[in-house]
């Protein structure tokens, strides 16, 4: 195995109720002023006003944003950043699921760094990490966002999802509090278990994996298939949610890592042009990805192979193994009503027409220990819809 490096910047506290220091955390960094920005879903669940309150206990100052939308358009985060500069804030409180903090990360990096946001497109453009910091309170078990370098916003002038990396990018802090997801709904905790569980497997097989990514991967996909059907099934089990919320917290410490894959590079393509959830797009990518690396990563293979309880014979091939793993993350995604490719796209050809240039050119492709071609880009849709019409 290739030796990768493995790096955990930033303090993580985890617990229930924890988010309710936010306040003194941000006192502690000597803020005055505050923005604090969510989206609308958080809002309803009445959860920014108990957390502004807490910061409003110490003194400080609160601009609120509650603008963000699902997949964040460029659009509203160079507006967000320009009310922060406006309102002359010194530090930025992310609430929410990957969309708020993913946006507030793009506001971050804005504040702290001169240049526009298309000039960050650029990966090898240098980012200033420190000035205004950024605390992030994940609100839901999917994108693990709060430990992870890079945010994913929509550029609208060419409609397709970016990936601004780096440590610009970066979380100062995270609060990650399971009561936070106990309003979340099914349908939404079902998605985003999906989304945890490509994170692991993607950090597993890609070409920036090492043995510690790996060992937190595996313990994220054991705590996600021993959790996803009761949180979604008894949101209100605070142990069901905590152990999601966790493996949510470690599938973003690898992603920041070993970074994602092929499942993600399809996702990212699948959720920029048919506007689909990005845990739905991960579960459907998931089997025939893994399936599309199984050679490079025999081993691997085996190992999420037993994890999933996915039955094989010690002497069977590897391509085999991963076959039925693919079938095993079907089922289990089929099983908590999360839909299949063929209700956002009936066609497979469309959804080769559509889907593969735009995958080929994620950068997540990149870091598939198996190059993503036409060719491959074609099974893997025809794959994906064969397990969608079974």
């Amino acid at each position: 195995m290739k030796s990768n490096f493995f790096f955990m910047p930033i303090p993580q506290y985890f617990g229930a109720g924890i988010s309710m220091e936010i306040g003194a955390q941000l006192a502690q960094l000597h803020s005055k002023k505050a923005l604090v920005m969510y989206d609308k879903g958080v809002e309803a669940a009445g959860i920014p006003s108990k957390i502004v309150q807490c910061i409003q206990a110490e003194g400080i100052l609160v601009v609120q944003n509650g603008d963000v939308e699902s997949d964040p358009s460029d659009i509203t985060v160079k507006r967000i950043a320009e009310i922060a500069r406006q309102e002359q804030v010194d530090a930025v409180v992310a609430i929410g699921g990957g969309s708020s903090i993913d946006a507030a990360k793009c506001v971050k990096l804005l504040l702290n760094n001169s240049g526009v946001l298309e000039d960050f497109y650029d990966l090898t453009r240098p980012q200033k990490p420190s000035g205004i910091p950024m605390i992030a309170i994940p609100t839901t078990s999917g994108t693990g966002s709060e430990a992870s370098k890079g945010g994913v916003i929509t550029d609208t002038s060419k409609g397709q999802k970016r990936t601004i990396i780096g440590p610009g990018t970066m979380p100062d802090m995270a609060l990650v509090d399971p009561e936070l997801t106990l309003s979340v709904p099914p349908k939404v905790t079902a998605a985003c278990a999906f989304d945890v569980l490509a994170h692991a497997i993607d950090a597993i097989t890609s070409n920036m994996t090492n043995p510690i990514t790996q060992a937190i991967s595996y313990e994220a996909i054991r705590l996600m298939k021993g959790s996803y059907r009761q949180a979604v099934g008894d949101g209100a089990s605070l142990q069901a949610r905590s152990d999601m919320h966790l493996a949510s917290n470690l599938g973003g410490i690898v992603l920041s890592n070993a970074k994602c894959s092929v499942s993600h590079a399809f996702a990212h393509a699948m959720g920029a042009l048919y506007h689909v959830p990005h845990g739905v797009c991960c579960a459907i990518f998931t089997p025939a990805c893994l399936e599309y690396v199984a050679d490079q990563r025999p081993e691997e293979i085996r190992k999420i192979a037993k994890l999933l309880d996915t039955p094989f014979r010690e002497d069977e091939s590897t391509a085999s193994i991963a076959w039925r793993t693919g079938e095993t993350i079907h089922k289990m995604y089929r099983s908590v009503g999360v839909p299949d490719i063929i209700e956002y796209i009936p066609d497979a050809a469309e959804a080769k027409r559509a889907l593969i240039p735009v995958a080929k050119q994620d950068i997540m492709a990149t870091f598939s220990p198996r190059a993503l071609d036409d060719a491959g880009g074609c099974w893997i849709i025809d794959r994906t819809f064969e397990l969608a019409r079974q």
